[in-house]
């Protein structure tokens, strides 16, 4: 399977569950904490390596000790690595903070490049360019954007945006394609640990997770389940993709999220009113299929 079409489909099925979050989050659970939904998240997790155990026909226990418990602790590194995103999200518009999330790509480089030692074309470097300018593009709402950003948001976001890069790595040095599901296996169970952690050892997280499971139909949770399989799958298809060709190449194609998170909003917009609607005036179109152009010049690029 060529790697672009595991690195495109990752952002896809992030931009679906993008949207899923936002209905979900706007509808029925619009007072709860991060924490909590991490609890879900990490739950899910942990019913996903049960699964893995139970079809991966190979040793699970065949990665080793040590790197066991690299990704273990990288698998809770994930998890951790959204908690600086969402203070920064208490203190400024997503419209600014979300775009910054296109640095990943520059931290991937760097450590790609010191530790694998990996490399990428000049034509690709300018590809990267173009994506990440497409990227930022597509994601800043003008209207509410921020010039004085402050300091200690951007630290946080680059903080973020660092430990996923690192993330990435990580996963990328322990996993090769003989160990792929083992290293998935013990990945999910690391952020399952943390989830375990917050319901066990936190009363406030604890307490608020009961309340929204006895506060909310099963449809909903089910709705819950379904999106975060969504996210498993994008994981799934970045992580193997990254085996295939240098980590920056993989993140740099995650820029196209926000292409992809536009495009559904549109169509939702347009025929299902109901679900949510996005801002469709002249300007915000103008802007965002500029953005899309210079996206998918950079992906053509990248591609070829």
């Amino acid at each position: 399977m060529h790697w672009y079409f595991l690195a495109f489909l990752s952002p896809l099925l992030w931009a679906i569950s993008n949207h899923v979050d936002k209905y979900i989050l706007g509808r029925y659970l619009k007072n709860a904490n991060s924490g909590v939904i991490a609890i879900f998240v990490g739950i899910i997790g942990l019913f996903f390596s049960l699964a893995v155990l139970l079809f991966y026909h190979g040793n699970i226990l065949g990665i080793g000790i040590i790197n066991g418990i690299i990704i273990i602790l990288n698998g809770a590194l994930l998890i951790i690595a959204y908690i600086p995103y969402y203070y920064a999200l208490n203190t400024e518009d997503a419209s600014s903070v979300v775009p910054l999330y296109q640095t990943i790509p520059i931290f991937s480089f760097i450590l790609g490049f010191l530790i694998l030692k990996e490399t990428i074309t000049p034509f690709q470097a300018i590809a990267g360019i173009f994506i990440i300018f497409g990227a930022v593009l597509i994601s800043i709402d003008f209207s509410k954007f921020k010039i004085g950003f402050k300091i200690k948001p951007l630290f946080l976001m680059l903080l973020s945006s660092l430990l996923i890069a690192v993330h990435f790595l990580i996963f990328k040095f322990i996993a090769t394609e003989g160990t792929f599901w083992r290293t998935v296996f013990w990945e999910y169970l690391g952020a399952a640990a943390v989830a375990l952690y917050l319901l066990i050892f936190m009363n406030n997280y604890r307490r608020e997770f009961v309340i929204l499971i006895r506060e909310n139909s099963f449809f909903v949770i089910l709705i819950n389940v379904i999106n975060e399989i969504l996210n498993i799958g994008g994981k799934l298809c970045a992580n193997y993709a990254t085996l295939l060709v240098p980590l920056v190449i993989v993140n740099l194609a995650n820029g196209l999220q926000p292409m992809f998170v536009f495009l559904i909003g549109l169509f939702i917009t347009i025929f299902l009113p109901f679900l949510g609607k996005e801002e469709i005036t002249k300007k915000h179109l103008t802007q965002r299929i500029v953005a899309i152009v210079i996206l998918l010049v950079g992906t053509f690029m990248l591609v070829y």
